[in-house]
């Protein structure tokens, strides 16, 4: 009984812990919003906004993986994703300039875990499905005329590797997951939006990075 409530105390712990980190972290990415946003939004460049959900997504995290190292990737990819997802949504456009920082660090990361840990399995892993996830996008792209960005190619590539560090298994379940977000989302006036070619396309890249968020909740 004792064990137990230590151990529910030390998962509160991380849960606050990150919640709280993520409040303040959001909050200074929130400029990152600002300045890659090229109109003007209300409620998408506050700081609060930002803080909010930056700090929701921390506290899962922190709640479902606890004291690993694995946190403080996911932490960082996490940080940068929530600005991305709002630009992607009120523009449909993930920048680059976000985006490539993202995947570098997210790689480095990954890669003091293999050497602390001398294990290069899961980055092996990792790369292998950052590969697969970006190579299929990029085919996507290429096949579809554009109705798959470049910036969705790298937000694939993204998913492959964070889900990678965990198994394949969590590679396609977070990209069957980004699929049928996306397929609801199309099924929403105020989200879904034509382009200069008449196509319907909604903002992928928050569903890829929901895909990926929901594979790493669900397997700690």
């Amino acid at each position: 009984m004792r064990g137990g409530i230590v151990q529910l105390t030390a998962s509160n712990w991380w849960w606050v812990g990150s919640a709280a980190t993520g409040v303040v972290l959001g909050a200074a990415a929130s400029g990152l919003t600002r300045r890659f946003l090229r109109h003007e939004r209300t409620l998408a460049t506050t700081w609060w906004f930002g803080a909010v959900l930056t700090a929701a997504v921390l506290g899962l995290l922190g709640w479902c993986v606890g004291a690993r190292g694995e946190l403080a990737v996911y932490g960082f990819v996490a940080v940068l994703a929530v600005p991305l997802g709002v630009i992607d949504w009120c523009e449909h456009r993930l920048p680059r300039a976000l985006l490539w920082p993202l995947l570098a660090g997210a790689i480095a990361g990954f890669a003091v875990l293999c050497l602390v840990r001398h294990d290069p399995g899961s980055g092996v892993r990792a790369l292998a499905g950052l590969v697969a996830a970006g190579g299929l996008f990029l085919i996507l792209a290429v096949t579809t005329g554009g109705g798959v960005g470049a910036g969705d190619v790298s937000a694939a590539a993204v998913v492959g590797l964070v889900t990678g560090w965990i198994g394949w298994a969590q590679v396609a379940g977070a990209l069957l997951t980004a699929s049928l977000l996306a397929l609801v989302m199309a099924a929403v006036p105020g989200v879904r939006r034509r382009d200069d070619g008449g196509a319907m396309v909604v903002p992928f890249g928050p569903c890829l990075l929901a895909g990926a968020l929901s594979m790493v909740l669900a397997n700690g």
